[in-house]
């Protein structure tokens, strides 16, 4: 999110939180005319300041306090342990954040129960270009079939736009940590770097390109025993890339 379309969204909020909670749905058509985007990220924060306010009114907090957590809530940091998202995914632990988003585990509820991996696409690194890479993006990943390759059950995207993920939960080792904790041997290295150059190439014959290959996205498990590599977030950086004035939809040659 650009400092400019923060300070826009700021400074609407700041206004709604003035009036009662009647006047807000008018103000709000007055300050944001036609920009739906501007309308749902201020609704979104405007709930959640309120939640914070009558949860805190005993120790009298202040406004400023509130505002300066409105990253955190932007960026899906209102996120909590035991929460459930989307209604079927109940979230047990953050595994890890970065500069996209945050990733957690989750137990699914249905159609089936197991543990997945839910990566949320933090708020800001996507508008109406993006999310429609994205929804072009999740048939490409659902063809993907390969033991190497990290399946990706399901994706989709909050009420207020913003898309997520829902990936087989893999808890292995980078490739390079597994390899250097094992002490395996130059041959048993190679071994396990052929399968995983196995899955890249069922992509590219699919005609679908990871865009950020490394370490951290090979992990290794063991499967009967064995170490078996398995490629995650395959097209993710393509479905998130802002796209650049006349790129289209597709990677060109």
């Amino acid at each position: 999110m650009t400092p400019e379309r923060w300070q826009q969204i700021r400074d609407v909020l700041e206004e709604a939180q003035e009036l009662e909670p009647a006047q807000r749905a008018a103000f709000l058509d007055r300050a944001c005319l036609s920009d739906q985007s501007l309308r749902q990220e201020v609704e979104v924060l405007l709930a959640s300041s309120d939640d914070a306010r009558s949860s805190f009114l005993q120790s009298a907090p202040a406004p400023d306090g509130l505002i300066a957590n409105l990253d955190g809530i932007l960026s899906g940091g209102a996120l909590r342990a035991g929460q459930l998202f989307a209604e079927r995914l109940q979230l047990v632990r953050k595994l890890g954040e970065g500069g996209m988003g945050q990733v957690w585990l989750a137990d699914q509820t249905s159609p089936v129960r197991r543990q997945v991996a839910l990566k949320l696409i933090k708020a800001g690194m996507y508008d109406e270009a993006v999310v429609q890479r994205f929804q072009s993006e999740r048939q490409s990943l659902a063809i993907m079939d390969h033991p190497a390759i990290a399946k990706v059950f399901d994706a989709g995207a909050t009420p207020q736009g913003q898309p997520y993920f829902v990936m087989e939960y893999v808890p292995g080792l980078p490739i390079t940590e597994y390899c250097d904790r094992k002490k395996l041997k130059i041959r048993d290295r190679l071994a396990l770097f052929i399968q995983a150059c196995e899955g890249v190439q069922h992509a590219h014959q699919k005609a679908i390109i990871h865009r950020d290959l490394k370490p951290a996205n090979i992990l290794v498990i063991e499967v009967d025993g064995k170490p078996t590599p398995r490629i995650i977030d395959f097209g993710l950086a393509k479905a998130t890339t802002p796209l650049v004035e006349g790129e289209s939809l597709f990677t060109q040659l």
